[in-house]
């Protein structure tokens, strides 16, 4: 990560809100890549949390059956920009996703439980505080068996935004150390893994109800694949 960050005015494209536009495909097939090797079928539900401009969803909606995709988007400008400018608006009416613009972290408002869960690029912009209000709230809607899946940026936490912060600071960043992490998610009842899926900045980390629950040690070996070239 640089320190040196474009104005925040550099942001208002739909794509470049939620990361470098270059990069907006890649990201999108390698979250839809991972989880559709965690198992993402179908007929699964899907909570897609900070699901931006659609850059996940463009993939996981057209492919979920009808009324199984959910997102959360405060923005909810993106979500527009997302239907107009890379889905199109048919598909509202074929595959009926559902969205909600709340900035509380509120989950239950779709009146589902999920079998997976993705937070992409959202820890890393948050302290602690608001992690352990999310982590408790998507325990309480994941589905028997379901899996969660987040990214944070580790490193030391005296540097960028202080880890103890309320509030959310995109564009800077927050980093958290390992244990701190797996803190938050056994606070909220969770167990929880590293997933060894490569990204350029952030680490993956999988989650579910139960020890069982998570992917076996083979499942997550196998993910440890090359990483994309992620600049063209």
């Amino acid at each position: 990560m640089t320190d040196a960050r474009p104005p925040l005015s550099a942001y208002s494209h739909h794509r470049a809100f939620v990361g470098q536009p270059a990069r907006y495909d890649l990201a999108a097939g390698s979250q839809f890549a991972l989880l559709f090797l965690l198992g993402l079928r179908e007929h699964h539900r899907l909570l897609d949390f900070g699901c931006g401009s659609l850059r996940l969803g463009r993939l996981a909606i057209p492919y979920l059956m009808p009324d199984r995709y959910c997102g959360i988007e405060p923005e909810m400008r993106l979500v527009e920009e997302g239907f107009k400018h890379e889905l199109g608006d048919d598909i509202r009416l074929l595959k009926r996703p559902r969205f909600d613009a709340n900035r509380d972290y509120r989950v239950e408002v779709f009146e589902e439980t999920f079998d997976f869960i993705i937070a992409q690029s959202v820890f890393s912009h948050t302290g602690q505080a608001p992690v352990a209000k999310a982590l408790a709230a998507f325990a309480d809607v994941l589905a028997p068996g379901g899996i969660i899946l987040a990214n944070w940026l580790l490193g030391y936490e005296d540097t960028g935004a202080n880890v103890e912060t309320t509030d959310w600071v995109y564009p800077e960043c927050v980093s958290f150390m390992p244990d701190r992490i797996v803190r938050l998610a056994q606070e909220a009842g969770l167990a929880i893994s590293a997933c060894p899926w490569p990204h350029p900045e952030l680490n993956w980390f999988v989650m579910a109800k139960r020890t069982e629950d998570l992917p076996s040690r083979d499942q997550l070996n196998a993910l440890r694949v090359a990483p994309p070239a992620w600049q063209r």
